[in-house]
């Protein structure tokens, strides 16, 4: 199966069907305007279909509900589960199907792909805020992508639904999440996830309680932490402390703080469900569980500490 791409990045080159299709800026037509493509990576090469728009829009023949209803098809033949995959700062448009594709075939999932303009260019410094800023911005497109998933995924055939669906939101992808969810317009957007994972969240430590207490529609909430993280470290240089690198003040009773900071192989490792999953099985089995709607804090190797607030994979 094919990965569902929903993007607010601008369209570089129209005659591509390639990962040129799509660049570094945001849309012409704002940050929250969004595109819809399929993916799919042959011989090691990805091929990308752009989904065309009619001059005139109906209901029955928005390309939205025709591809959501693909989408809704091709999972009810599979049997597979699907997660929605929200990206960080500083990926190019291939990066970031790469990093899908590596989430699908490592957890037999069908995937859907957020990706936002998140590589503006510059020094470091410069192009860091003008992601923030950028992340901003395109939370309106990441609710209106959530708005198709429960309009033409969950709520089609919702009765009889055999598909568990879970969102993983990565690094500095959690702010547009945080956005979102500040807007106080989500509920009905992310009920239809069975678990949502804030993984390495480059948001403030300071507050978070605040939001994360308002995401009440899904099943489960997931926050994972390593302390020792070389890019929420660099991050910590200009920011007040990160969610994803801290273990003090974790009080969010909506939520599940999962720490990887003492998990053999771990180090100072950002990507947990890619490199850490690979050098890692508890990781994997962690990741494994999550993504398919499971509760790995009741089912893998996972040790509360009450002291922190934590679950510890494997040995601290």
């Amino acid at each position: 199966m094919a990965i569902l791409v929903a993007t607010n990045r601008n369209i570089a080159n129209r005659n591509r069907n390639d990962a040129g299709l799509f660049g570094d800026r945001v849309n012409s037509k704002g940050p929250s305007e969004i595109r819809l493509a399929w993916a799919e990576r042959i011989n090691g090469r990805w091929r990308l279909d752009l989904v065309p728009e009619p001059d005139t829009l109906r209901e029955n023949n928005r390309p939205s509900r025709l591809i959501f209803a693909a989408c809704r098809d091709s999972l009810d033949h599979t049997g597979r589960n699907c997660s929605l995959y929200v990206h960080g700062y500083d990926q190019k448009f291939e990066a970031t199907l790469d990093q899908a594709h590596d989430l699908r075939e490592r957890y037999g999932l069908a995937m859907v792909l957020f990706s936002w303009p998140s590589n503006p260019g510059g020094l470091f410094l410069d192009e860091y805020e003008k992601a923030r800023a950028i992340a901003r911005n395109s939370s309106t497109a990441l609710a209106r992508t959530l708005d198709l998933l429960a309009r033409y995924l969950r709520d089609t055939g919702a009765e009889d639904c055999r598909t568990s669906f879970n969102m993983i939101i990565h690094s500095l992808g959690n702010l547009l999440f945080e956005e979102f969810v500040r807007a106080r317009i989500f509920a009905r957007r992310v009920r239809i996830f069975d678990n949502i994972v804030l993984h390495q969240a480059d948001v403030d430590l300071e507050g978070h309680v605040d939001w994360v207490e308002r995401v009440r529609a899904g099943r489960r909430l997931y926050i994972t932490i390593n302390e020792r993280d070389k890019v929420l470290d660099l991050s910590d240089i200009i920011n007040p402390d990160r969610l994803g690198n801290t273990v003090r003040n974790l009080t969010a009773t909506r939520a599940v703080y999962v720490d990887f900071t003492h998990t053999p192989s771990i180090g100072t490792l950002h990507q947990l469900f890619g490199d850490g999953a690979q050098a890692n099985a508890d990781v994997q089995k962690f990741f494994l569980s999550a993504l398919h709607g499971g509760r790995p804090e009741r089912t893998g190797p996972l040790e509360y500490d009450a002291q922190s607030n934590t679950y510890a994979v494997g040995q601290r």
